[in-house]
């Protein structure tokens, strides 16, 4: 327990991660909620240590309900947050993978590096996402929306 407490505060992605669990979490709390859904705190749990189940939620989640309300300011920054770690997470896999960077410890204030280059990266499909609905586009083309949800969804 004690190695794993030193290897999370010891480099920046294991820092994010964590992190980035318990506001996926809160994320799902939130949209599952405003969706009216009797699970939302047993999806929030789920997706915070299973992620996996994230994919599941955002494919079922239509099956939940509408929304009464557009996201808020708060729920859209996290979104974003989240998306962007997701993207860097898998760059750095992928860099790590092609030996882009090799597969040695670096020291955190370089691993922290990394983490904002790619960060800044990530966030871009984030703001498209979110702020610019490309999520909500991309749920009607596919017919993940809601029938409520079909006329406030623009193009």
């Amino acid at each position: 327990m004690n190695q794993v407490v030193t290897n999370i505060f010891s480099s920046p992605f294991y820092l994010f991660h964590v992190l980035f669990s318990a506001l996926i979490g809160y994320w799902i709390y939130l949209d599952a909620t405003e969706r009216g859904s009797n699970a939302n705190l047993l999806w929030a749990i789920g997706c915070t240590f299973i992620q996996p189940l994230i994919i599941g939620y955002l494919l079922y989640r239509s099956e939940i309900g509408g929304r009464t309300e557009s996201a808020g300011v708060s729920e859209r920054l996290i979104g974003t947050f989240v998306i962007g770690h997701l993207v860097t997470a898998q760059l750095w896999f992928v860099l790590r993978f092609t030996d882009i960077i090799s597969t040695r410890v670096y020291p955190p204030a370089v691993e922290l590096q990394y983490y904002i280059a790619l960060f800044v990266v990530g966030v871009i499909p984030g703001y498209w996402l979110v702020w610019k609905r490309g999520w909500a586009r991309t749920r009607r083309e596919f017919g993940w929306v809601q029938e409520s949800e079909r006329a406030g969804v623009q193009n």
